[in-house]
């Protein structure tokens, strides 16, 4: 599988995602899913996907910046192979790509480099030793766990955006509670139940408070 045989499956899901894929940007992706494909072996980053799963990983992640606005300043937390803070970034965003394994944070750096243009770095940490730094926006694939790991969210300004790529929506709101609260919700196309949460941390809610 190469970058320029993903072309075809990006043209053809596009609109299926409501994703309007200028040549630049596609030229983009096509490069980041090629290291994907030249990565994943040696790194375990995304498994055996075919050619249709990358675009569509890389597309539903395009969708996701539609919830963002202009000027975002972006912490994408356990970036892993990319997805979905480098098409993030692709689609213009200043992204922080958030990756404590040290093979992983290699590949996102080396993928940064060949692709020109964008406002993204890499930090190889986990999200309690980011030190004082703020963003406007956080994004994260739902996994085990995840409200203890997102803590209060000291990582957001107040009034800040969580994207959650989630299957479960009705208890990771229940989870999530009092800190952030649902504002809206994206079905994911091609997937009966996966869609992209729109979270906002509370304005009233001190970082300094416990969890829970």
């Amino acid at each position: 599988m190469s970058a320029s045989s993903l072309q075809t499956p990006l043209a053809r899901l596009a609109p299926e995602y409501g994703v309007l894929l200028e040549p630049e940007v596609r030229a983009k992706i096509e490069i980041f899913l090629g290291e994907v494909v030249r990565w994943r072996e040696s790194t375990n980053l995304v498994g055996r996907l075919s050619e249709d799963d990358l675009a569509a990983h890389a597309l539903e992640s395009m969708l996701g910046a539609s919830l963002l606005e202009k000027g975002d300043r972006v912490l994408d937390i356990g970036s892993g192979g990319g997805f979905p803070g480098v098409p993030i970034a692709i689609a213009g965003f200043d992204v922080t790509l958030l990756e404590p394994r040290e093979r992983r944070a290699a590949f996102l750096r080396h993928t940064l480099r060949r692709i020109p243009g964008l406002r993204a770095t890499v930090r190889a940490c986990r999200l309690e030793h980011l030190g004082d730094d703020r963003f406007d926006a956080a994004t994260v694939r739902a996994v085990g766990g995840l409200a203890e790991l997102l803590g209060p969210g000291s990582f957001l300004e107040a009034g800040g955006k969580l994207l959650v790529w989630t299957a479960g929506l009705g208890l990771l709101e229940e989870d999530l509670r009092p800190r952030f609260t649902l504002e809206k919700r994206l079905a994911i196309p091609r997937s009966e139940r996966r869609e992209i949460a729109l979270f906002r941390k509370c304005s009233t809610w001190n970082n300094a408070a416990p969890d829970g």
